[in-house]
C-alpha cells in the first residue's frame, strides 16, 4: 500500500510538478508549462478518446468530458513497466481502431518519435470522427531523449503545415515556456547529463542545483522582458475538418 502510495506520487511529481517538485524535479520548468496548458484546453475533448503515446496516461485525470479513455503506445523493449497502461499497440504503420472510431485524440511529445510523420496524420484523420478535436504537443527546445528513437523539431509553422495538409483546422496553438525559462533549463539539463553515478545518486546531487535554476528561471521570467523566439512545446488544438483545403 505505502509503496503505491510512494510510485503515485511520484508519478505526479514528474507530469505535475507542485511545490514538491519545484525542489526535486529537474524537468519541472517545462513539465509545469505543458501540464498547465493541457489543463486549460482538456474540456475541449470528450466522448471516446484516443491517447495516442499514452505511457503511464499522466494526464487521463485531466480530460473529465470523456466516457471513454484508451492508450496506444509502442512495444519497445525497455518500457515494460507501461505495459498494463497500454491498452493496444501501434505497429509503426496502422492505429488498430477502425474508421472514425474517435470523438478526440490527445497526442502529448509523440511526433517527434515518429520517422513516417505524414502516415501518423494521416491515420490521425482516418480515426478520429468528423468535426472530432485533438489536443497535440510536441517538443521545439529540448534535448535527444528516448534514443535512438528521437528524430525531430519542428517548428510552428512547420506543424501547421503538416496539419492542414491532413485535413485539420487548426483552432489555437500555443508555445509553452519561453527563451529565459530554456537557458535555465538546459543549464540543469546539462549538470544532469556530466554527473557521474546512478540515478538515485545524481538526483540527490542535483536537488541543490534543480532548487537555484527552478528559483531564478522564475524570478526572471517574472521580472526580464519574454522572449519566445526559443520556447518549449508546440501546443495545436485541431478539428478535423472535411475540408481538406482548411
Amino acid at each position: 500500500m505505502f509503496k503505491e502510495i510512494i510510485k503515485r506520487r511520484i508519478k505526479k511529481e514528474k507530469f505535475n510538478p507542485g511545490m514538491l517538485g519545484f525542489f526535486i524535479n529537474y524537468n519541472f520548468l517545462i513539465r509545469r508549462s505543458i501540464y498547465a496548458v493541457i489543463k486549460s484546453h482538456a474540456t475541449k475533448l470528450n466522448g471516446s478518446l484516443l491517447d495516442f503515446g499514452c505511457g503511464t496516461k499522466p494526464y487521463r485525470d485531466l480530460f473529465v468530458n470523456a466516457n471513454e479513455y484508451i492508450g496506444v503506445d509502442y512495444k519497445i523493449e525497455g518500457r515494460e513497466q507501461i505495459i498494463d497502461e497500454i491498452d493496444r499497440f501501434y505497429d509503426g504503420k496502422v492505429i488498430p481502431f477502425e474508421n472514425e472510431r474517435f470523438d478526440s485524440i490527445l497526442s502529448t511529445e509523440v511526433l517527434e518519435h515518429v520517422f513516417n510523420i505524414d502516415e501518423l496524420l494521416q491515420e490521425f484523420n482516418r480515426v478520429l470522427k468528423d468535426k472530432g478535436k485533438a489536443i497535440i504537443t510536441t517538443p521545439f527546445s529540448w534535448e535527444e531523449h528516448e534514443m535512438p528513437y528521437d528524430f525531430a523539431r519542428y517548428t510552428t509553422p512547420a506543424l501547421q503545415f503538416l496539419y492542414q495538409k491532413h485535413g485539420f483546422r487548426i483552432i489555437e496553438n500555443f508555445k509553452t515556456g519561453n527563451y529565459i525559462e530554456v537557458i535555465f533549463q538546459f543549464q540543469l539539463n546539462y549538470l544532469k547529463n556530466i554527473l557521474p553515478g546512478s540515478k538515485n545518486v545524481r538526483q540527490v546531487f542535483l536537488i541543490p542545483f534543480i532548487f537555484f535554476f527552478n528559483s531564478f528561471g522564475l524570478l526572471f521570467s517574472l521580472i526580464l522582458p519574454v522572449n519566445k523566439n526559443a520556447y518549449f512545446n508546440n501546443v495545436f488544438v485541431l478539428e478535423k475538418s472535411s475540408d481538406r483545403g482548411a
